[in-house]
């Protein structure tokens, strides 16, 4: 069993491909599910530079996913999700959002710390004018209240504050497991998300050292590609693949309707 539950397309402003572009290479490599899961919109049009209007998504993301799933449904089981933001302050906007949509998923991503977008490469030179500790901590703060959030079922690139190879110098386990803790009680998933291996950092998405945390408390993992292309679609998945069985026991979750249920990849 094998499924891609990170996916983009040219809606974002930042991806190449229409939606069923994605599905078709899913069917080539014969992947069992394909998550469509493109960045949600926000209230006010905020970052509306990567992502789509609200408007787009009613009249044509929606639309057209639910129309791919019927189209493919003897070669392929198509998920209709979303990718979301966690940024404060939106929280109840993000819930009504949530509520209008039967989604299958929700991941629940950290892209930003107050107005910075640290993972967007046009502000990386931020990086060296802050504390990276202090940065770190920021980051699993965010992630630890996004969980709290209740709004999330898969927690996206938990490590993305890495992105651009900056490391904390000081020794963060005690902050990791604190916030893995926090996921655990939420009930949510960590997807294994290889577009780190794309992206200067070289790694995938979280680090080992993460991904040790996440087996001993027992958090289920999803597998994602964060496709921006069509071909991107399961890439790296022979190296996600090893992480499962070394990490979660063989198996991944699979999501319909926000329930989760396991199986053996």
């Amino acid at each position: 069993m094998l499924v891609d539950y990170h996916t983009h397309n040219q809606l974002c402003k930042h991806a190449d491909g229409a939606l069923e572009e994605y599905v078709q290479h899913a069917i080539q490599l014969g992947l069992n599910e394909i998550g469509l899961a493109d960045h949600t919109p926000m209230p006010n049009d905020w970052d509306i530079e990567v992502r789509m209007y609200e408007e787009q998504f009613w009249t044509d993301y929606k639309p057209t996913v639910l129309a791919l799933q019927e189209k493919y449904k003897n070669q392929i089981t198509v998920k209709f999700a979303v990718e979301g933001d966690f940024f404060p302050g939106t929280e109840k906007w993000v819930e009504e959002f949530n509520g209008k949509n039967e989604f299958d998923y929700v991941i629940g991503s950290v892209h930003y710390l107050g107005e910075w977008g640290f993972d967007n490469p046009l502000y990386v030179g931020k990086f060296d004018h802050v504390d990276i500790d202090e940065l770190y901590i920021s980051y699993y703060d965010h992630i630890k209240r996004s969980a709290q959030s209740g709004l999330f079922d898969i927690v996206g690139h938990c490590d993305l504050v890495k992105k651009f190879g900056h490391r904390p110098k000081k020794n963060i386990e005690e902050i990791l497991r604190a916030t893995f803790e926090v996921v655990k009680e939420s009930g949510m998933a960590v997807e294994i998300n290889t577009s780190g291996l794309r992206k200067p950092v070289k790694e995938v998405y979280p680090s080992e050292q993460i991904l040790k945390i996440v087996s001993e408390f027992g958090i289920p993992l999803t597998l994602g590609s964060d496709a921006h292309t069509p071909t991107d679609v399961g890439r790296d998945f022979d190296v996600a693949r090893e992480l499962v069985e070394k990490y979660g026991n063989g198996k991944i979750s699979l999501f319909s309707k926000r329930v989760r249920s396991e199986v053996k990849i």
